[in-house]
């Protein structure tokens, strides 16, 4: 599958160095002052699952998944942005002179550098939810030099066991978009800039970098089909999932590659927001064959299959390796009866995805789950006996 670049809107890195001594005069000057702003303009995202998910993906998707009902399927537009500028020496980021935030839609959004300097520039979105998602600085072992920036998600204190391993819970990953513009060298001459006059007749001159915020954090739709769904009594054996966790994914990315982490993680939904059971569904099975079938869903964020960088896979078509993962259903039985997980191998249709996407499992409800399980044994919760019905007497004299 290939990746269209124009299903990202650009994102603009404006540099401008303002020569000081152009105040009324346009003649470019000899050089520019020794420091200068540098402006950073952003333009908006639309991104389409496409570029990830392939475009065979609304075919795949049965759910009726309706943005206003359930939330986003795909991706939103990020609200603020970290921008991380290192001073490089012999190719060492050996300073951080800025570290700033900003709006994302904000126009004026400026940074003072030193010319004649050579910068790196890391730029992400920030996450949405304060603790969840942290971007960590690792320096050199000596102290001297910043060499990664890792995303990594809050968690790992709990164990999750699949049919393969125990893998530590993790929590979904915010939404995080971001680009690295590596050896930008800000030069003095006026040669290698635009000159700008704005409204006030001011003049700047200005250096434009075209770099591309893409997600790190990438989407998965879980839409899980049941079958036979109804006992004898015409109630629905499987009610709801309360829960669905995705083992054997990352648990970090690498801000600078976008090489995802070795670490395995499970990843959850948060309780309760498996999207609601829909009966008597018209479906497709995954033989092909039509069916009336329950079907329920549920979408996670991750940072992706571990040890890999997704968007190189996603053109190459796939993962050729991959360690098991399972996904696991926490189902709530229509008698209201919460029982251990349903689990189910998705490790091919992942290696399919690494980008995201529609993952279908099917699960046939008369056969997973065992009927002392459906039919609980009738019970008022009471002792029901009365004295009357005792006929015959047995008196005794107790001594004390």
């Amino acid at each position: 599958m290939r990746i269209h670049r124009r299903h990202i809107a650009p994102v603009a890195l404006v540099m401008t160095f303002i020569a000081t001594m152009l105040v009324g005069c346009h003649r470019k000057p000899l050089y520019l002052a020794q420091r200068g702003n540098m402006s950073l303009g952003t333009a908006a995202i639309e991104l389409d699952l496409d570029m990830l998910w392939g475009t065979s993906w609304k075919e795949q998707l049965q759910y009726p998944w309706d943005d206003a009902i359930h939330g986003k399927l795909g991706y939103s537009e990020p609200g603020n942005v970290r921008t991380i500028i290192y001073r490089l020496e012999d190719g060492v980021r050996q300073s951080v002179p800025v570290d700033m935030h900003f709006n994302y839609h904000q126009k004026d959004k400026r940074v003072n550098l030193a010319t004649n300097e050579t910068y790196d520039l890391v730029i992400h979105s920030d996450g949405e939810h304060a603790g969840v998602t942290s971007v960590i600085m690792q320096d050199y072992s000596n102290g001297y030099g910043y060499e990664t920036n890792i995303a990594v998600t809050n968690g790992g204190k709990k164990a999750v066991r699949s049919a393969s391993r125990n893998d530590y819970e993790y929590n979904q990953p915010d939404q995080i978009f971001g680009t690295l513009v590596s050896d930008r060298y800000v030069s003095d001459n006026p040669d290698d800039y635009v000159m700008v006059v704005d409204e006030d007749g001011n003049v700047s001159w200005v250096d434009t970098i075209h770099a591309t915020l893409e997600p790190y954090t990438l989407i998965y739709l879980y839409q899980i089909i049941i079958t036979n769904n109804r006992d004898m009594n015409d109630v629905p054996i499987i009610d709801r999932a309360d829960k669905v966790t995705i083992t054997g994914m990352a648990s970090s990315v690498d801000l600078n590659t976008r090489r995802t982490g070795t670490t395995l993680a499970a990843v959850s939904t948060e309780y309760g927001d498996v999207k609601e059971r829909i009966a008597d569904f018209p479906v497709i099975l995954p033989d092909g064959t039509p069916q009336i079938a329950d079907i329920m869903a549920a979408r996670i964020q991750t940072w992706g299959l571990p040890g890999i960088v997704p968007v190189v896979e996603v053109t190459r078509g796939g993962v050729e390796e991959l360690d098991s993962t399972y996904l696991l259903i926490y189902p709530t039985l229509g008698n209201g009866l919460s029982i251990d997980p349903l689990q189910r191998n998705v490790t091919d249709q992942m290696k399919e995805r690494p980008g995201g996407g529609v993952i279908t499992i099917v699960i046939d409800a008369t056969k997973e789950i065992p009927d002392s399980l459906i039919y609980l044994p009738e019970s008022d919760g009471g002792f029901d006996a009365t004295v009357n019905d005792w006929e015959n007497k047995i008196e005794a004299d107790i001594t004390i």
